[in-house]
Parts: structure tokens; C-alpha cells; sequence
């Protein structure tokens, strides 16, 4: 009876210590989920205990970790995340189904504001160990570390040399980019028989001269097997560089990285161009590592932006090979490249409009009266800045500094004389201080006036006598410089004045560009009556840049807020200030479009059918009394809320040519397309 006792006592005892002895079976998605969190987490050294003994067996643990640490903190990377492509049930069916295991996998490195995404395999295995347990463990790959990581690799941080900075548009399209260009030269002892052939073809392709080519092959240091270069030209010409290099054998090339104007001549007085450093410039820039063939900006945003765009000495993060060659820059940044400028200006406008006058002296503007940027600037003619980096002749360059028409002069910060396009401005100035009855006709014989004898010979005159009483509306339509003048005149010496202050003449208007300041007269007063009565329609001593006008104009395309222009996108919202009221801003307005849907009116030539445009001409005379020329100028305003833009043009030598009309009709074609 005590043995059977202890018998059923025992049993329960002996199960219970069998069940003990069984392990739960292990989780293969356990290893795989927890690998994945460890590695979300850059937690290296939880991932190194979930690997597979072969794997441990072929790295330490400290090489791992310090691998990870090496290449992550280089880059750097900030965020990490691993997902799987498979469904969780098939992944597990999977794994347990085979010995090993590829599961496709989808990386993603953080570095910045940029993500590095790529897709790989991790392999599971799985081992069984001393006790017969299947285990699962991940295999280690280089590439789980980074996707171009290999076996030897190393990573190395090097000093680079500075990095100018480039220009954008507002799209992102480069005016200034650090770009290639082909290096044209010659190897001597590749010449053979075709040697005299091979100096012509140059002579011929590039406008080189003989004598210079021969020049740099007699150097001293020039050997059978020395690349001569000769010539810098641009990607553009392929054609040409390809069909010299099939043809001779002694004509090769190299590409090379330098400083490249996509856009040419059109955005020329924007971007300026570089050239290189003097003496004194490098001495202060030696020290900061700068080499002796630096270029520096000379003119446009390259100069006046040069301390921001010239970068500095940097490092670079590089994956070499077992053999030292670069595999890959890790750095996804370059600390070593000056700031970008990221302009407001659409190229595809610029072109348009230096497209319309590239052949005219003058300058043109398109500004958007909602926002205050300035979408195209133009100074025309114009010059290729490419010119200065890729060589040129010292002929080529008298030439341009010889061309009666100054291509090289940036007339878009100039002064110059406004004419009637200052009009609105007088009529908004003087309706915003009651000075106008809009009842008022005035009835003069003839095309000219003065106020009294006290003017002596002095006139105003106006181009067309309408035969018949002046009213506001008629002013505008016929452009009438006497209204004006005598519109000057009731407003006063002081109202006008502060009129004008308020619509930014006289304003020190940069835009980070150096523009000259406008002007109502020379000494910011206007102490005689006849000053202040040429001031009321753009002669007398008036000075507008391209831009003054197009500003000013804002308050009366916009309900009476004008705006602060903007050059910069990353400038801040431009503010806006209310100058004139809502209604004088609205009549001004609905005279400016009586200008150009009048069949009378002056500006009628830029007429559109199903377009709503205000605008308003102007012809100004500059010179001697005996010899005067004329500058012709045309502003126009879309009131089309889906192109909310004032063009404006100045075009100077008009006299003989229809005066402002020269304007007007090329403001025409530029609308028409530049929706």
C-alpha cells in the first residue's frame, strides 16, 4: 500500500519536472522584429547579439559597433526605419519552412531634410544549439550598414577648397551654376604630319591665332606627351570639339568643372560674371585657402554678393576602396559652399522680355503687384558672361567696351527721365488732397502754355490739340502735359512733394542690387513755379530707375497699397503700405485703361481683345535744346487676377521712331505670351 502511495505521488512529480526540462520553442519573428527595432533605435550593440555565430565569428563586437558609429555619425545620419515587404504570416511561414532565409526589406537613412532610401535582403538562419534548440539569427551583410559598403572599404573625411555658391530663379533653373566646359588642347607628339592642319582647324573653330598656339607649344615645360591646353569652350559646342578630335589625333579634350551662365546675355546683369583675383583680393583670401587662379565676382550679384557666394575651406566624407579610390561622397551636405541666392526673377519672363529689346538701349521690368516680386529685370543690349570665364580675346573685349550701345552697362540701376508716365502718380496725389475737381475742363488753343509773362519764352507744350475742352479722363486718353502742369500747380510745391515721397521717389531703393536713388529735382525741393509744373508730367529735373515706377504703380493697381519690391525669395513677405485711398486708387485706374481702349488713346497699340489692361506711355527728352533725343517708355498693368503683373520698358533713341510707341508695341508681343 506505501508503494502504491508513492508511486501516484511520484508521477505528477516526474511530468512536472519533464515539462521543465522543454524549452518554449523560439520565436523566429522575435529575433527579426527585434533586430528591426534595434535598428530604428541605432542601438548597435543589441543588434550585434542577435546575429548569427558565424557573423560574430567574423567581426567583433567593437568592430560593429564602431563601423556603424563610423559611417552614421559621418554622413550624419539622424533618423533610421527598416520595414518588411512581406506580410507578417508569410514571413513566418517562411522562415521556419527553410534553414535560411531572405527577407526583402525597405531602408530608409534620415540625413538632414534628405532621406536615403534602399532596398535589400536580411538574411535570417537559423542555428541549433548545444541542447538541439532552433534558434533564428540574422547574418551579417556590409551593405545592412549601408547599401555601398563593402568588404575593406574605409571612410575618410578630407579637406576640400571652397565652393562658390550658385544663383536660382524662382523655379530653381540655375543663372549661375558651377557647371563643366570642355579644355581644347593639343599633345605635340600626336600632331605628326597633321600638325599645320590641326593649328588651322583651331584657328578656324575657336578664333584663336597662330601665333598664340604656337606660343603655347614652344613653352619650356611642353613635352611629345604633354596636354597644351588652348581653349576653354562651352558643353554647347560638342559638335564642334567632337568633329577635331575624330579628325586629329593631337586635338584631345578634358571636361572640367567651372562657373557657367545657362541663360547668356538675358540674365547678364543679374548674375554679372567673375574674374580673376589681383594681387591685393589675394592676399586677404590665401589665408582663408583660397588658390591663385580664384575668380571673384566683377559685376551683377556676383560681385555685390561675393563675401556670401565664395564659400570656404570644408571637409568631405568619402568611401574609398581597398585600393583608396572614391566609391562615394557620404557627406550629403557641402560645408564648404557659400550661400545660394534664390531669386524672384522667372527666367522663362526674363527671356521673353530681353527677347522683345535685345537689340534696343534700355531696360524693362515685370513686377507682381500682389506680392511685390520682381519677376524679370532687364538691361539690353546685353554681353554672354560665359565670355569672361571661358577666355577671350583683349580685341574682344575693347570691342565691347568700345560698342557705342555700353552692353556692359547695367541700365536697369540707372536714372532716368520718366516723362508722362508719371502722370497717375500727379493725378493720385492731387485727387487724394482734394486738389482735383473732376469737373474741371480746361480750353486752350494750340499746343502750348504758360502760366504768365513772368515765364518769359518758357512753354509747356503737349503733343496733340484736341480741338475741343480738356477734362481728367481726356488727359489721360490724350496724354496732355498742360492738364498736368497745371494739375502740378493747385496741388502745390508741398503736397506734391510728400505725394511722391510717399510712392518711393527719393527712396534709397536697393533691393540688395545698388540702385541709384530717384529724384523729383536735384535738390529735393522745387522752387520755381515751372519746375513744379514740368515735375506734374515727367520732364524738369525727374529721375526714375526701373523700378520706380512699376512700385508706385502697385498703390493703384491694388487698392491703394503699395508694395516693398522683393528681389530674394527668402526675403519676408514684402510689406505693403496704403498710400492713396481704395476709390483714387480705382479712378486712376479706370483713366489708365481709357489710354489704351480709347481709339484716341496713347497707349492703344498694346490693346488686346478679351484682355483687361491699364497703362499708361510716356516720351521723355534728355540732351541739349538744340540736339534733344528721346526716350520712350510704357507701363502696363494685367488686371487678369491670374497675372497679376506691370510691365514696364524704356527704350532709349526713339526720336524719328514713333516715340514711346517703339515701347508700346513690343510690351504688346511680351503680354500676349507671357502667360
Amino acid at each position: 500500500m506505501k508503494k502504491l502511495l508513492l508511486l501516484i505521488v511520484m508521477i505528477p512529480l516526474v511530468l512536472m519536472m519533464s515539462a521543465c526540462d522543454e524549452e518554449e520553442p523560439h520565436d523566429p519573428l522575435e529575433t527579426f522584429y527585434g533586430y528591426m527595432d534595434a535598428f530604428e533605435e541605432m542601438d548597435f550593440e543589441r543588434m550585434y547579439a542577435l546575429l548569427d555565430s558565424k557573423s560574430r565569428a567574423a567581426i567583433t563586437e567593437e568592430e560593429y559597433i564602431a563601423t556603424y558609429k563610423n559611417i552614421y555619425e559621418s554622413i550624419p545620419v539622424t533618423d533610421a526605419t527598416m520595414s518588411s515587404r512581406m506580410e507578417t504570416f508569410d514571413m513566418e511561414r517562411k522562415i521556419l519552412a527553410e534553414d535560411s532565409t531572405r527577407i526583402p526589406m525597405d531602408v530608409t537613412l534620415t540625413r538632414g531634410e534628405e532621406d536615403l532610401k534602399y532596398s535589400l535582403d536580411v538574411l535570417v538562419v537559423k542555428e541549433t544549439d548545444e541542447n538541439e534548440n532552433d534558434n533564428y539569427r540574422i547574418s551579417f551583410d556590409r551593405k545592412l550598414i549601408y547599401p555601398n559598403y563593402g568588404a575593406g572599404d574605409v571612410i575618410e573625411t578630407t579637406e576640400v577648397p571652397p565652393l562658390r555658391g550658385e544663383i536660382f530663379d524662382r523655379s530653381g533653373k540655375p543663372l549661375a551654376q558651377n557647371g563643366e566646359v570642355y579644355w581644347v588642347g593639343m599633345v605635340p607628339g600626336r600632331l605628326g604630319a597633321q600638325k599645320e592642319e590641326a593649328i588651322e582647324a583651331l584657328v578656324e573653330s575657336f578664333g584663336l591665332t597662330e601665333e598664340y598656339i604656337r606660343k603655347r607649344l614652344g613653352l619650356s615645360w611642353v613635352k611629345e606627351d604633354t596636354f597644351v591646353d588652348m581653349v576653354k569652350v562651352s558643353m554647347e559646342d560638342k559638335s564642334v570639339v567632337d568633329q577635331l578630335t575624330s579628325r586629329f589625333a593631337g586635338i584631345i579634350y578634358r571636361v572640367i568643372k567651372d562657373r557657367v551662365y545657362p541663360y547668356k546675355d538675358a540674365a547678364a546683369h543679374l548674375t554679372g560674371y567673375l574674374g580673376l583675383v589681383n594681387a591685393e583680393e589675394y592676399e586677404e583670401l590665401e589665408p582663408l585657402g583660397f588658390p591663385i587662379d580664384t575668380r571673384v565676382g566683377r559685376s551683377g550679384l556676383e560681385l555685390l554678393y561675393e563675401e556670401e557666394l565664395r564659400g570656404q575651406m570644408g571637409t568631405e566624407v568619402r568611401l574609398l576602396d581597398r585600393d583608396g579610390n572614391v566609391k562615394e561622397v557620404l557627406s550629403f551636405f557641402q560645408n564648404n559652399k557659400g550661400r545660394d541666392l534664390y531669386l524672384t526673377i522667372d527666367i522663362e519672363k526674363q527671356m521673353a522680355l530681353f527677347d522683345e529689346m535685345k537689340t534696343e538701349m534700355g531696360t524693362a521690368s515685370v513686377v507682381n503687384y500682389k506680392t511685390g516680386e520682381v519677376e524679370a529685370l532687364v538691361s539690353a543690349p546685353s554681353y554672354d558672361p560665359n565670355a569672361f570665364i571661358l577666355g577671350q580675346t583683349q580685341e574682344d573685349y575693347n570691342r565691347l567696351l568700345n560698342d557705342p550701345k555700353k552692353p556692359l552697362l547695367n541700365r536697369f540701376t540707372k536714372l532716368y527721365v520718366p516723362g508722362s508716365t508719371i502722370k497717375p502718380l500727379t493725378a493720385a496725389i492731387a485727387m487724394e488732397n482734394g486738389k482735383l475737381d473732376m469737373e474741371k475742363e480746361i480750353s486752350i488753343n494750340g499746343t502750348k502754355w504758360q502760366a504768365d509773362e513772368s515765364w518769359g519764352n518758357y512753354y509747356v507744350t503737349r503733343v496733340t490739340d484736341p480741338g475741343m475742352p480738356v477734362d481728367i479722363e481726356k488727359a489721360f486718353i490724350y496724354s496732355d502735359n498742360i492738364f498736368f502742369a497745371q494739375m502740378a500747380m493747385e496741388t502745390g510745391e508741398e503736397i506734391f512733394l510728400e505725394g511722391m515721397r510717399k510712392f518711393g521717389v527719393g527712396e534709397d531703393t536697393q533691393l540688395g542690387f545698388g540702385f541709384e536713388t530717384s529724384q523729383i529735382s536735384n535738390d529735393g525741393a522745387l522752387s520755381s513755379e515751372v519746375l513744379l509744373a514740368d515735375s506734374g508730367y515727367g520732364q524738369g529735373q525727374v529721375l526714375f530707375h526701373a523700378l520706380t515706377l512699376p512700385k508706385a504703380y502697385t498703390a493703384i493697381s491694388d487698392d491703394g497699397a503699395m508694395k516693398q519690391l522683393k528681389l530674394f525669395m527668402d526675403e519676408a513677405l514684402p510689406v505693403q503700405e496704403a498710400v492713396i485711398g481704395e476709390e483714387v486708387a480705382d479712378q486712376v485706374l479706370d483713366f489708365m485703361k481709357m489710354s489704351i481702349e480709347s481709339p484716341q488713346g496713347t497707349g492703344h497699340e498694346a490693346y488686346l481683345s478679351g484682355r483687361s489692361l491699364a497703362g499708361k506711355t510716356g516720351t521723355s527728352e534728355i540732351g541739349p535744346t538744340a540736339d534733344k533725343s528721346e526716350i520712350g517708355w510704357f507701363s502696363v498693368i494685367d488686371l487678369d487676377d491670374m497675372n497679376p503683373y506691370i510691365t514696364t520698358m524704356m527704350i532709349e533713341d526713339v526720336k524719328g521712331r514713333g516715340g514711346s510707341a517703339v515701347a508700346v508695341n513690343k510690351v504688346r508681343e511680351f503680354i500676349e505670351d507671357y502667360e
